[in-house]
């Protein structure tokens, strides 16, 4: 199965929340659009747990967060368009402002409140969302639902029962779209009753704060507002979560709240105003996941089944063969002791041939330097129409070339060192004047170290010159960097802990990266908090410049002057028993088969 959205493994929930609060999901997918999303579903195991959310605005995402799978409708689902039959067709993922927006500019009213609505129609449709005395579900002709195994059905609003801020749904059925109905009328006129209303609004609830709108339902004959603050409660807080000052019935996050404040806070409004009016406030708001902050999990069944058949391709022709190999092989067996239906491929001769007769849904490519992670593989597998993990073609091919990265580093106002392209032995004098001594000649399109060497002297130069020129690539002197010399892991465009890098040898040459017994690693890396974040930034903005995406490795030196120095930046980075990406990741609490499986969701992207 190829899908054509994106599935985010762990991923923290408090951005999709209107209230900034939520733990991570073990999946997050956002489908690219209706059929997408249909054949995802359709891929779950039936026993998954799944939720649905759109722009989370009426819904508390525990600390601990969701286990299962999260579907975001948010502008994903975002279909608005008039049918041949004068009725509003909206997919769930429309927010219903836009509703209200388009309706008013077509001459239809009926859907002003929708303006005041601070969520998606999914949701609306979910709750029967209300404003100003209007409900949604007085205006459903009928509704999509989607059921477990990816069928979808119409049905009308008689099939539900529905009441104040409820509506009992088919078991396992999630809302598609709906058909509405509304009246013809003065489009000037509904233009103004919306802007009305938004200035009411504006003026009576915490637009400009996080929060999810209402958070209890009104108790009949009263409002749940007035009993808030008639209880003493308005401005009333419980670490980062508070009571609004300018409307009782919203919870507002001031900065650094936590769902466990929300809930407290929550809890405590009910027991005050239970005690001081006799009346059991209920809540509108949706309170889900976890409590207890969730360790780093990963997705079973659901990955299996989103992944189909995947080839491992290892090796290749270039200089790095002998670790992409074992790289390969490490990242086989992790995936094939998951369960994960997987084959090794040795890319060495004839690619072309070999991917083409290969009956697989997806590539995890592991063959590092040239062929591997130039931008050629990638190219021909979009040719081909199978997905890959990792960066494109761009990306990939432009920091093969560390040169060509430092230049692009160098233009985003990015420090790296300097250097001195070495083209023939009659530079070699120039360079020695411009860079000084000592200096590190690298070929500009090798990996793993290979061909590198420090020079110190101009007859060192030429014999580092000679040897990196064997490599058939530009060549290059870069000034050699006193310091403390760093690497830091990226995945899934997040920074894994730093780790540094001590070698007795001249420098973390291909000897003290595979077979040295010597190299130490350090992680933790021995920075301070604060260095460490700014370290963490610098890498995340060194691969945003150059485009690389799903997992990488960027090299950095903190220099004697404790200036930061980019040295270079692997999109394929090593996978064996001495690589530094696993070594951080562990540190991070992911193991080594769950880094591999969320390597491989970036396939999925």
């Amino acid at each position: 199965m190829s899908l054509t959205g994106q599935l985010l493994v762990n991923e923290t929930l408090a951005k999709y929340t209107s209230w900034r609060i939520g733990g991570p999901a073990d999946c997050l997918y956002l489908p690219a659009n209706k059929a997408d999303l249909i054949a995802f579903i359709q891929h779950l195991p039936h026993d998954e747990p799944l939720f649905w959310l759109g722009l989370g605005s009426n819904v508390l995402i525990r600390d601990g967060g969701l286990r299962g799978t999260v579907i975001n409708t948010k502008n994903r689902l975002k279909t608005l368009r008039l049918t041949d039959e004068g009725k509003v067709f909206a997919e769930a993922g429309v927010p219903c402002a836009h509703i209200a927006k388009f309706c008013s500019e077509h001459g239809l009213t009926g859907a002003e409140f929708f303006a005041g609505i601070p969520g998606t129609l999914g949701g609306a449709l979910k709750m029967n969302a209300g404003a100003f005395g209007n409900e949604t579900w007085q205006l459903v002709e009928c509704v999509e639902t989607i059921d477990r195994s990816g069928k979808v059905s119409v049905r009308t609003p008689e099939e539900f029962t529905i009441s104040y801020r409820s509506v009992n749904t088919v078991h396992n059925e999630w809302f598609l779209s709906a058909n509405l109905t509304l009246t013809l009328g003065d489009c000037v006129a509904s233009q103004q009753k919306i802007k009305q209303l938004l200035e009411h609004r504006g003026k009576t609830q915490p637009t400009n704060q996080p929060s999810c709108g209402s958070v209890f339902k009104n108790p009949d004959g009263d409002f749940a507002a007035r009993l808030i603050e008639q209880s003493g409660l308005k401005g009333y807080c419980l670490g980062g979560a508070c009571v609004s000052p300018k409307h009782a019935n919203f919870i507002i996050n001031t900065g650094n709240a936590t769902a466990q404040d929300v809930e407290s806070l929550i809890t405590y409004i009910q027991t005050t105003v239970q005690h001081q009016h006799g009346i059991s406030l209920q809540t509108e708001v949706y309170m889900v996941g976890d409590n207890v902050p969730h360790a780093h999990s990963t997705p079973t069944a659901l990955s299996t089944a989103a992944f189909g058949r995947v080839a491992v391709v290892m090796g290749g022709s270039a200089a790095e063969r002998e670790i992409s190999l074992r790289s390969g092989q490490a990242v086989y067996h992790a995936l094939k002791e998951q369960g994960i239906q997987v084959e090794a491929v040795d890319l060495q001769d004839h690619p072309i041939d070999t991917l083409r007769n290969l009956k697989v849904d997806r590539v995890f490519n592991i063959i590092h330097g040239r062929g591997g992670e130039d931008g050629v593989l990638q190219g021909i597998l979009e040719a081909m129409k199978l997905p890959y993990t990792g960066s494109g073609v761009l990306a990939s091919a432009l920091t093969m070339d560390k040169l060509k990265t430092k230049l692009c580093w160098q233009g985003a106002g990015l420090p790296t060192p300097k250097w001195y392209l070495l083209k023939t032995p009659a530079d070699l004098a120039q360079c020695a004047d411009t860079l000084g001594f000592p200096v590190i000649v690298k070929p500009a399109q090798e990996g793993s170290s290979i061909g590198m060497s420090k020079a110190t002297t101009i007859d060192e130069l030429a014999q580092a010159f000679t040897m990196a020129k064997q490599f058939n690539c530009d060549v290059y002197a870069e000034q050699w960097v006193y310091g403390k010399e760093y690497t830091v892991a990226l995945l899934q465009e997040e920074a894994l802990p730093v780790i540094r890098l001590e070698t007795p040898r001249a420098f973390y040459d291909y000897e003290a990266k595979y077979q040295a017994t010597t190299t130490q690693y350090h992680c933790p890396s021995g920075l301070d908090e604060d260095t460490e974040k700014a370290l963490k930034q610098l890498a995340k903005k060194a691969a945003e410049v150059v485009g690389v995406t799903g997992w990488g490795r960027v090299d950095v030196f903190i220099d004697d002057q404790q200036q930061y120095q980019l040295i270079e930046i692997n999109t394929v980075p090593g996978m064996t028993d001495h690589s530094l990406v696993p070594m951080a990741a562990a540190q991070a609490g992911i193991d080594f088969a769950s880094l591999v499986r969320r390597i491989l969701t970036t396939s999925l992207t």
